[in-house]
Parts: structure tokens; sequence; C-alpha cells
């Protein structure tokens, strides 16, 4: 494919799981791609796989909760590639896979969740903001999940701060419609290491989860949602901003 061709994504969280399926079908429909991670082996070892496949990639070692090393990860972005299109704010830190009960959350693990979601999605789109302004297709897409929509048992601290990125979408996508940068979140249900890792801590209670998925299994991070993120930030959708997309399999229906 090469809808993309000729535009630059920056995906976040890009070194493994959902993150690394994004930004592989970003680059199989034609995008140039910068893949950022707080781990750099993860990502350097991502971008060597789409390199061999014949992808034009870059990988950078980012902390998305640190201001300054997001405004180096898009300088450096914009010094190889020439130009920002495509903004995916996948990273999420935090004890992911836990539970804790609401009465014993720290500030601590509150903060972390809000760290590197909410605020990492935001320095990201603050760095960004010039050469989206600039681009003729500029999509921001962020990430926030079910369980932010819906609550869910001792997950207080992660419900928080996905809710958090849905109101700096709506907010966002409000002021910045004027620049013509459109502005979504996307809330998957897909296979990716917190979700092993939730599946490890009780495995009764993830069948549960997946039996209450209308289409019994977790999303394919490339076929799923990769493929769905393509559509979201191509032309065929280019009216369609401030939405809320639930990539869940039915789990979770909007009214």
């Amino acid at each position: 494919m090469t809808r993309l061709e000729g535009r630059v994504a920056i995906v976040t969280g890009a070194g493994q799981g959902l993150g690394l399926g994004i930004a592989a079908a970003l680059a199989d429909a034609g995008a140039s791609v910068a893949l950022l991670g707080r781990t750099p082996k993860k990502v350097d070892d991502a971008a060597a796989e789409l390199t061999a496949n014949g992808h034009d990639v870059i990988s950078i070692g980012c902390d998305v909760a640190d201001r300054d090393a997001v405004d180096s990860a898009v300088a450096e972005t914009k010094a190889r590639f020439g130009r920002i299109d495509i903004l995916v704010n996948n990273a999420q830190g935090g004890t992911l896979g836990t539970s804790t009960p609401t009465v014993e959350l720290t500030d601590d693990e509150v903060l972390e969740f809000f760290r590197t979601g909410p605020l990492g999605s935001l320095h990201l789109m603050q760095a960004a903001f010039p050469s989206l302004r600039d681009s003729p297709h500029a999509v921001v897409v962020n990430f926030g999940s079910g369980i932010g929509v819906r609550g869910a048992e001792q997950m207080a601290a992660y419900a928080m701060a996905k809710e958090a990125i849905g109101g700096l979408t709506k907010s966002t996508a409000i002021e910045w419609g004027k620049h013509g940068i459109r502005v979504n979140l996307v809330c998957p249900a897909a296979w990716s290491p917190g979700a092993e890792a939730y599946r490890d801590e009780d495995p009764a209670r993830f069948e549960q989860v997946v039996r209450r998925i209308p289409l019994r299994r977790f999303g394919d991070p490339y076929d799923d949602i990769g493929r769905a993120v393509v559509a979201l930030v191509g032309d065929d959708l280019h009216y369609l901003t401030g939405a809320t997309l639930m990539l869940d399999g039915g789990q979770v229906l909007l009214r």
C-alpha cells in the first residue's frame, strides 16, 4: 500500500506490542516512521526489523514523561524526515497488568500513570504542533481505554489517566480544528505485554474478560489496531475529529 506515501509519523511506545504493530502498519502503508520508546534497545530492534523489510524508519530512545527528551525526539524526527504529519501517542507507563484497591493507591502510583500517559501525550502534542500546523494531512491519534470509559475494579489509577487523555483529545480537537489538525481517541482491546501480564496475574479473571468481548478475542496489534489507525490517519476519514473509536471487539458499546 502507498496511501500514506510521503507522510511522516511518530509512534510512541513503539518498541513492542501495540506500538510496534501500529508502526509496522503505517510503514507498510508508505509512511516514514520515527519509533520512540523508553528502552532504546527495544526501539532499535524494532527499527532494524522494519528497515530489513525496506521501510524508512528511525529509532529514538525517549521517555515521554521527560519534556526535554520529547523536544529532542521531535527535533530529530523533523531533521531526519523534514516534516511531521502523524502523531500516535501510544505510550503508557505505570504498573500495567496489576490491580490495586483504590484505598491502597499511593500518590506515586497514580502520578506515574499520569506522567507517562496524559502528560506524555501532551508533551508530544505541544512539541509536534508547529510541524503539524504546517501539514495538510495533520492527525493526532491518542490512546484511551475501555477501562477509562466504563471503569474497572481495582484499576482506578489507570482509568483516571486514560480518561484524562480523553479530555485532552476532545479539547484539542476543538482548539486545533482551525489549523486543520484532526485529533481522535482510540480505545483498543489488543494483545500486548500489559495484557499478557494481566492474564498471568489472574488467568480465570482474564478468561472472564475475553468472554465478555462479543468477538471473543483480543485484537491483533497489526491487523486489528494498526490497520485501523492507517485508515484513521488517511484521507478517507478526513472529516473525523474529536471522536472516540472503540477498537475492542464490541466490549464497550457507546451510546
